[in-house]
């Protein structure tokens, strides 16, 4: 043991009497002129700005401007009737009317969620629970495999799950 800290002391001596040759300093690292980064950025922000106007340009081009004719007498809020132009003898008809608009799609049931304490499912995309509308019905039950939808006259509509 007594060879071990001989030699331990003889270190620590050495180390004392000559310390260790000591490094020179670091210098900062600069930049080199004319870098890509520096080339790089101004591009960079050009093509940014470029892109911005092109996407700016395309969002108001598809504005529609909508131009109202400047008559004395004619309201902005007037609707103007446009008359086909017949021959003197020939009687004007009066232009048919628009048909009725379709009636509104039936509901299509896409899923239940069953739970005795609250049970949910999706109608049209729309999770709907009992007791909430959707158009013109509510959500009166909803079992296991159907949802009974009421209408305000008291209609009933039964939805089941399609196999």
């Amino acid at each position: 043991m007594s060879l071990i800290n001989d030699a331990h002391k003889r270190a620590r001596q050495a180390q004392q009497e000559k310390p260790p040759p000591s490094l020179p300093p670091l210098r900062p690292v600069e930049p080199r002129p004319g870098s890509v980064v520096g080339r790089m950025l101004p591009a960079v922000i050009i093509f940014l700005m470029v892109a911005a106007g092109f996407f700016l340009g395309l969002a108001l081009a598809k504005r529609t401007v909508t131009k109202v004719a400047s008559e004395p007498g004619l309201l902005a809020t007037q609707q103007v009737e446009s008359v086909p132009i017949a021959a003197p003898n020939a009687p004007v008809l009066p232009s048919p009317s628009p048909p009725p608009p379709p009636p509104p799609p039936e509901p299509k049931l896409q899923g239940i969620v069953y739970t005795p304490t609250q049970p949910w499912a999706i109608v049209d995309g729309k999770t709907v629970h009992v007791g909430d509308r959707l158009g013109g019905f509510r959500v009166k039950e909803i079992s296991q495999r159907n949802v009974t939808l009421e209408k305000a006259d008291g209609s009933q509509k039964k939805l089941g799950l399609d196999k």
